[in-house]
């Protein structure tokens, strides 16, 4: 929704695709024109596309659990490819992705930080989240060859406004609630989801095709994210950090307990969380300032002040006192 809302602020016609089981309630206050579109309806998706001129892929397969890698890719490969083919059909003149800065491996040649060019590791592509964001990349790229006109965004960890499920937020969300016993330590890379949308509208106009890019803010470790966090909201930080030894089974013995129940619940630690801090990494956001002309991110206090007062607003937190209000 955030890239959404940024090509109607920028003065796009915007057409924007949803499930026909979608909740609408943000969506329909974008100023876009919403339809119905099925992954699984090919001809739903071309005329959805028919008369754009760039389709914004951002709803790539994301997996709710990591325990069928073979099913989760097969997935994920269906779906980017019926995505290709309602763009080539419907003459579209650029197809921008939504990645994940999952593909992207660790520094090589002696740098610090991560480049687009890094490739990761053998072990990384055996995750089920950084396999199915490598699948849709390569496939997409390789629809390059076939005549489609295709730039690849890599974002980061994204927190702010329109965060309806509360992905990376959900941090937020939990540490406001008291209900973050436990985190796993490693780094991560924290954007802005208003750059983040901001980095599509400009891939879309200026980046190469066939290139990717890394939308990324800020190189942090986790605690200092939830400090940062917890500063905000005023809350005590009583959170201990685990192993990633002891993360990984454990993540994937509450998968397999939320899937068993079928009643699609969320695991308090999700494997695909583990996984992005077990093959994190700092990344290098240069090439998307040089050929993209991305300014510099904003504080890291002011997006999740922004991020806070959002889910504040819309009952994830509880109301908190302020200088001058009462109760």
């Amino acid at each position: 929704m955030n890239v959404v809302r940024a090509l109607v602020r920028t003065g796009h016609d915007v057409v924007a695709t949803r499930q026909i089981r979608d909740n609408t309630l943000f969506a329909r206050k974008l100023g876009a024109r919403l339809v119905v579109g099925e992954l699984d309806d090919p001809d739903g998706l071309v005329e959805a596309m028919r008369g754009r001129e760039v389709v914004f892929m951002c709803a790539a397969h994301y997996p709710r659990y990591s325990i069928d890698f073979d099913a989760e890719v097969a997935v994920a490969r269906a779906r980017i490819r019926a995505s290709i083919d309602a763009a080539l059909r419907a003459g579209v003149q650029r197809f921008v992705l939504t990645s994940s800065v999952a593909t992207v491996g660790p520094p090589r040649d002696g740098r610090v930080l991560s480049n687009e060019s890094d490739p990761v590791t053998a072990s990384a592509a055996q995750c089920v989240y950084h396999a199915v964001k490598l699948v849709a990349e390569r496939e997409v790229l390789d629809a390059a060859k076939r005549g489609l006109d295709c730039v690849v965004v890599c974002p980061t960890g994204i927190i702010g406004e329109l965060d309806v499920k509360a992905g990376t937020g959900f941090i937020i969300v939990a540490l406001s609630h008291g209900k973050l016993p436990f985190h796993i330590t490693g780094r991560q890379n924290i954007i802005d989801a208003d750059e983040m949308a901001a980095a599509h509208v400009v891939a879309a106009q200026r980046g190469r095709a066939g290139e990717k890019y890394i939308a990324a803010g800020h190189n942090v470790t986790i605690r200092e994210f939830m400090e940062r966090i917890a500063d905000e909201l005023a809350v005590p930080l009583h959170s201990w950090g685990i192993p990633l030894w002891l993360a990984g089974p454990a993540a994937t013995l509450d998968e397999m307990r939320c899937a068993a129940v079928q009643n699609g619940s969320r695991p308090f630690l999700a494997r695909e969380f583990v996984d992005m801090v077990r093959h994190g990494q700092w990344v290098d956001r240069s090439k998307a300032v040089t050929e993209l002309g991305l300014p510099d991110p904003v504080q890291l206090t002011a997006t999740i002040r922004k991020a806070c007062l959002w889910y504040e607003r819309h009952g994830y937190l509880k109301r908190r006192e302020r200088p001058g209000t009462h109760a």
